[in-house]
């Protein structure tokens, strides 16, 4: 007890006190600051991993218009070929109409007609225009004739089967009620009727947006460099 009452008087306490405080404050000083680089260093690295993001789809985006500038024909090409795509989901439909109700004059005809040109014209489509060299303006008129044929089987389809089930009263309301799929099929045959005219002003309009794409500048600009990629447009 004399020894802790001699140690209060000289003060030594306190100060072995004060020291231990200001060695903790220094240490929650230093972890601090250590956190801060750490948040620091962690910031530019997912700065630069969006940015090589970005620019990744920037440049899939610049090569595919490039790629839409040599082969703008890739345009209306897929629009024909989700036609067709779209009309042998609906063959379903159509088929079943055509073999319930046989009697109707003309559906099995525009359907068989209607199918094949849906395959034969993206055929044609490919062979119109050849790599390297200028369009075949025959095969390009034939792809117009078959797509006002295939509008004009869909027309003929609805006509023959709304006269059969509205105006000839060849189906009653409880066959109708059994086969929904007949009402189905004409409005399917609108719906085609409505897809190939889209198809005819797309393809009738590949020459503006040709000259469009044309405009879009693609070149890729090369850092510390004055060169420019070059490309080739013969086509």
């Amino acid at each position: 007890r004399l020894i802790m009452d001699k140690k209060k008087e000289n003060g030594l306490e306190p100060v072995e006190t004060e020291v231990v405080e200001e060695v903790v404050a220094e240490e929650v000083v230093a972890e601090e600051a250590t956190e801060e680089v750490a948040v620091a260093a962690e910031k530019p690295a997912n700065t630069s991993k969006k940015a090589a993001i970005g620019a990744a789809v920037k440049e899939w985006a610049r090569k595919q218009m490039v790629t839409l500038k040599r082969k703008p024909q890739r345009i209306p090409l897929l629009f024909i070929s989700i036609v067709s795509i779209i009309w042998l989901f609906w063959l379903f439909t159509f088929s079943r109409t055509a073999s319930r109700f046989s009697t109707i004059d003309y559906a099995g005809l525009s359907i068989f007609v209607n199918t094949m040109l849906s395959i034969l014209i993206i055929f044609l489509f490919l062979n119109a225009f050849p790599k390297r060299k200028k369009p075949n303006i025959a095969l390009v008129v034939l792809i117009f004739v078959f797509m006002v044929a295939m509008i004009a089987m869909d027309v003929l389809y609805y006509y023959e089967v709304h006269k059969f089930i509205y105006i000839d009263k060849g189906v009653n309301e409880a066959g109708l009620a059994s086969a929904p799929y007949a009402l189905k099929s004409l409005t399917y045959a609108i719906a085609h009727i409505v897809l190939q005219g889209l198809s005819i002003i797309i393809f009738a309009l590949f020459p503006v947006y040709k000259k469009l794409l044309l405009k879009v500048n693609t070149a890729k600009e090369v850092e510390g460099n004055d060169i420019n990629e070059t490309i080739d447009m013969v086509d």
